[in-house]
């Protein structure tokens, strides 16, 4: 925006590009700290939020973890499998109303399908928040090991070479 700014031979539209490419700027500067990170550091260390946000990303730029950061796929298998339940137990419904008949009564010919459907919706919200413990102590081990990797090398040396090694299968380039 900016060089469009300064291509522009208009005055008025230049200072307006200028203004709106500061603001997106000081946006994402803000944003920037706002992410589920930050909640890991705010539960180990009690910093405010603001701060537990600039705290990770920094140390994370530090370590150049940013490409291992961004490609953390727990929280889409978790989905598949939120996913995977809720089919599971919509099936479950729509078996319960299939043999049982009538149990909802109120939707005629759909009974069936809102059986799946209620099915679905409470495996899926039931499953999502099991797994939302699993995808905050997945994020909590990886923040722990950047922050101190010779503290779980000296406490757990096994796992420690396990989690090197896998991670520099996975990322030669930025893990070192």
């Amino acid at each position: 925006m900016a060089d469009m700014a300064r291509d522009n031979e208009e005055g008025g539209t230049a200072i307006l590009l200028c203004l709106i490419d500061c603001i997106l700027g000081c946006i994402e500067g803000i944003v920037e700290y706002f992410n589920k990170w930050a909640y890991v550091y705010v539960g180990l260390y009690g910093y405010s939020f603001i701060e537990s946000g600039k705290n990770v990303l920094g140390l994370f730029k530090s370590r150049g973890w940013n490409t291992i950061v961004t490609d953390n796929l727990v929280e889409s298998a978790l989905f598949f499998v939120n996913v995977g339940i809720g089919l599971l137990t919509g099936c479950i419904g729509f078996i319960l109303e299939s043999s049982f008949g009538d149990m909802y009564g109120v939707f005629g010919d759909s009974d069936k399908i809102m059986g799946f459907v209620i099915g679905f919706v409470i495996g899926f919200v039931l499953s999502s928040i099991v797994m939302s413990t699993i995808e905050s102590a997945t994020n909590t081990v990886i923040v722990c090991f950047a922050e101190a990797p010779a503290e779980f090398e000296a406490n757990h040396p096994q796992l420690s070479d396990q989690m090197r090694a896998s991670w520099l299968t996975g990322y030669p380039d930025e893990y070192s």
